[in-house]
């Protein structure tokens, strides 16, 4: 069987061609218009001598040829690349030399980083967003892929030293994709209002439309509710999976009733989400199933919860809830003073693990999980666990596995124990201090002399500080308050705080 991805292209081309694929800005593409289209841009890509297991760096906004040329660069074999456009310079160019690509794919406004990048400068072939589209094509086939073939490569944040270069193989993505379709409930019939390019990949694997929103998917919390809740009103949406920071935008526009109609399933993630704004979006959303989504880079989905019993939840000192785990993974809690390795015996793999309830690092094995970085052993080292050949991945979370539930404490890098000797765990303070009317984030941290600093955003120094006087300590455990009138969030999704760039 070829395991390349436009293999499903080519199939819902072949059953439903006058179907929509994509929607974007008032124009349409059938399934039928997009295969030829991705044909025509394969076809020149080989023209110019890009081939199966070539990189190929992708710098055009989320739209209808953005995704053209993705499924034309997975049509050839090659490896599609996404660098992240806001890095500095440092962190660009490092992510250009890692990756050495053969060609160049950009949007006019995106060939200025060629100034920030020796790197990137030195790719010998570089398109234009229309490149390929007058030629016809006669017969074209795909490469012949293996599940282990290379298909896509990201980045992360790298917000706090290297970022690293997610690799993900044709076999990792149809993977993804299986555990995504049963997670996002994507039904034959379907609209889906994509607010991530990943969502739109997943929605073209199962043959349903999507409906791009017009935005910025770099400033999720600057969205135009009512357009976007009229563009998908007119598309007749029905399903929908994004960052809170996108919904929580999107809520405003709803004025007491669902501001999408139609709209079946609503799933929302990339950040932590608490029972407070899990009320508010079920309330925004009347009739809409509306859960929250656990995952992250290397991994997504890892579990899922409604958001009626999310907002139900009260007594928080478990954790935040985020429900059942997904069937395709296998989670393990594994102690925070734990000795891991990256190469470990069954037994000495058990021997790390959690007591039954009790705290731990969330790590999670299966087949649409991330098994390695590109080119970075290091990385591999830290972040991967090898049990008797099988590939845990550290997410980095604290949580504990109740019930068959899972609750999230947090980054387990952020637990700590303060001066009297209590356990504190970021992500309870974090919704503990989402209550407060005079502020708009916080978080609790360690100081370099292990006190805990409770850092608050506020407009309003005098209101947060007189809120503040009132917490429990026992559920809010500080030693000290900090005003500040920003504490930085995440550039992906603008939902998680960065606790790399936050200085106290």
């Amino acid at each position: 069987m070829n395991a390349n991805l436009f293999e499903s292209l080519r199939r819902f081309a072949d059953e439903a061609p006058e179907r929509l694929a994509l929607i974007h800005r008032g124009a349409a593409l059938t399934y039928g218009d997009f295969r030829m289209r991705v044909e025509r841009r394969a076809s020149e890509l080989h023209r110019r001598g890009v081939g199966k297991g070539d990189r190929v760096v992708i710098f055009v906004p989320m739209g209808i040829p953005l995704y053209e040329m993705l499924l034309a660069v997975f049509a050839i074999g090659a490896v599609a690349v996404f660098l992240d456009a806001w890095a500095d310079p440092k962190r660009l160019d490092y992510a250009a030399e890692l990756v050495e690509a053969k060609a160049y794919i950009a949007i006019p406004k995106a060939y200025l980083l060629l100034l920030k990048s020796r790197a990137l400068r030195r790719i010998p072939v570089r398109c234009l967003p229309g490149f390929g589209l007058k030629r016809e094509t006669a017969d074209f086939e795909p490469a012949d892929c293996r599940p282990e073939d290379p298909a896509l490569i990201t980045f992360t944040t790298g917000s706090t030293g290297v970022p690293k270069a997610a690799l993900r193989t044709c076999g990792f993505l149809w993977a993804q994709h299986v555990a995504l379709a049963a997670s996002l409930d994507v039904q034959p019939g379907d609209v889906d209002l994509a607010t991530l390019p990943i969502f739109a990949l997943n929605n073209i694997a199962c043959g349903v439309t999507t409906l791009i929103p017009d935005f910025n998917p770099a400033k999720p919390a600057e969205i135009d509710p009512e357009k976007i809740a009229a563009e998908a009103r007119r598309s007749g949406v029905t399903t929908t999976a994004g960052s809170p920071a996108f919904y929580r935008r999107l809520a405003a526009a709803s004025h007491g009733a669902n501001p999408i109609p139609t709209l079946r399933a609503l799933h929302v993630g990339g950040a932590a989400v608490f029972p407070a704004f899990a009320a508010e979006l079920a309330a925004a959303f009347p009739g809409t199933q509306v859960s929250a989504v656990y995952g992250s880079t290397e991994v997504e989905p890892i579990a899922a919860i409604p958001a009626e019993e999310l907002a139900a939840a009260t007594d928080l000192a478990t954790g935040i809830p985020a429900g059942t785990v997904n069937r395709f993974v296998d989670l393990a809690i594994v102690r925070l003073d734990a000795k891991l390795k990256h190469e470990m015996s069954e037994a000495d793999w058990r021997a790390a693990q959690a007591a039954p309830g009790d705290a731990g690092e969330i790590c999670v094995a299966g087949d649409h999980v991330l098994k390695t970085y590109y080119r970075n052993p290091d990385a591999v080292r830290a972040n991967k666990i090898c049990v008797d050949g099988r590939i845990y991945h550290r997410t980095g979370d604290a949580g504990r596995l109740v019930d068959g539930k899972l609750y999230l404490l947090g980054r387990a890098g952020r637990v700590f124990r303060t001066s009297s000797g209590v356990w504190c765990y970021p992500a309870l303070v974090e919704q503990a201090l989402e209550g407060l009317a005079s502020c708009t984030a916080g978080t609790v941290v360690r100081s370099a002399d292990g006190k805990a600093v409770l850092v608050l955003e506020s407009g309003n120094p005098e209101a947060a500080k007189s809120e503040t006087a009132g917490l429990d300590s026992a559920r809010v455990p500080h030693d000290e308050v900090r005003i500040v009138s920003h504490i930085p969030r995440d550039p992906r999704h603008a939902s998680k705080i960065d606790y790399g760039a936050l200085k106290v």
